[in-house]
């Protein structure tokens, strides 16, 4: 498969209405939309798309992707169903999880499910989600600003929507908790990297202070996708370094480290939905995602030749985004 991202834009016309008095032509007036040219946030001239976008969160859980399909980038639509499909028939199993066998783990006082690979689905959906929908949607916002945007006004309107699909809003002042009533996993880890969430903030202003130079504004924009990727990719590799050495040891059989690792899956999946703005391709393809999370956790659990498929996947990971798995941990 071809390493690439469809971006879907429509095509803009202009039309300018004109009267006709005598011979002359006569333009209607028309007067710009105001625009807060001195700080990010204040008075969004598409206040009504950014509404529209934050209100799709609440859909960005397990069950309700049919609520978002529009929205998801189409390669990840199959995965998604499928794991929807499979989360549907586990949930209510009153059997216990055994390898090669879906049921319920006890965490704390609630059955978590498990498929039989003994792998949390509902975390695949949840995480994946990240780039499926949120990564999905800043990128085809900021290609809409880089390329197709023609003023200032155009980029700023790119730009809150890129904003917005990561963090719901405008509002960089959000905590972890305020994230997570809101459905939004990627803003739930972000505020766990203060520096990142810096590097994401002082790009997004500074792609809207120099909205009226395109290359400025367009080297903002992949500062920020910077940022935004790098918050994923720390993710997956804290969870699938980190847990997936917890599970092979002694009493590490855990729902908690099961769950956590679960949702290390998720985020590697998003890593097919980041793109690399530089080398204009997505950093792992969609059939590398799928291979990160196609996992059997019981074996992983018996392997201790440091070789095992997790502990491939975060080298690979750390690797494309040039850190070390340590840095994560």
């Amino acid at each position: 498969m071809k390493k690439s991202i469809l971006f879907l834009f429509g095509l803009g016309v202009l039309l300018t209405s004109c009267e006709t008095e005598g011979d002359k032509p006569v333009v209607d007036p028309v007067t710009p939309a105001p625009v807060d040219n001195a700080k990010f946030g204040v008075n969004p001239t598409n206040q009504a798309e950014l509404d529209e976008i934050a209100g799709l969160f609440k859909y960005a859980k397990a069950g309700e992707i049919s609520k978002i399909k529009d929205k998801l980038e189409p390669n990840s639509v199959a995965d998604l169903e499928k794991w929807d499909a499979e989360y549907a028939q586990i949930k209510d199993l009153t059997t216990e999880a055994a390898e090669g066998v879906a049921g319920f783990m006890q965490r704390g006082s609630k059955k978590m499910p498990l498929n039989a690979k003994g792998v949390e689905t509902a975390q695949l959906i949840a995480k994946g989600l990240i780039g499926a929908f949120q990564l999905n949607g800043f990128n085809k916002a900021a290609m809409e600003g880089i390329m197709k945007a023609t003023d200032a006004k155009g980029r700023r309107e790119a730009l809150n929507k890129a904003v917005t699909y990561l963090l719901g809003g405008l509002d960089f002042s959000k905590t972890g908790d305020d994230y997570k009533a809101m459905n939004n996993s990627f803003g739930k880890y972000m505020v766990k990297y203060p520096e990142m969430k810096k590097g994401i903030e002082d790009a997004a202003k500074s792609a809207f202070a120099n909205a009226n130079d395109k290359a400025k504004y367009s080297a903002a924009m992949v500062e920020l996708n910077k940022w935004a990727t790098r918050v994923v990719a720390f993710r997956a590799v804290h969870y699938l370094a980190g847990y997936g050495g917890k599970i092979k040891e002694q009493g590490g059989w855990t729902a908690d480290n099961v769950h956590e690792l679960s949702e290390g899956l998720g985020f590697a999946y998003s890593l097919a939905f980041a793109y690399n703005y530089a080398k204009h391709t997505p950093y792992f393809t969609i059939d590398e995602a799928r291979e990160f999370t196609d996992v059997d956790l019981y074996t992983e659990r018996k392997d201790t030749s440091g070789q095992s498929k997790l502990d491939l996947s975060s080298e690979k990971i750390a690797k494309m985004f040039g850190f070390k798995v340590a840095d994560a941990l």
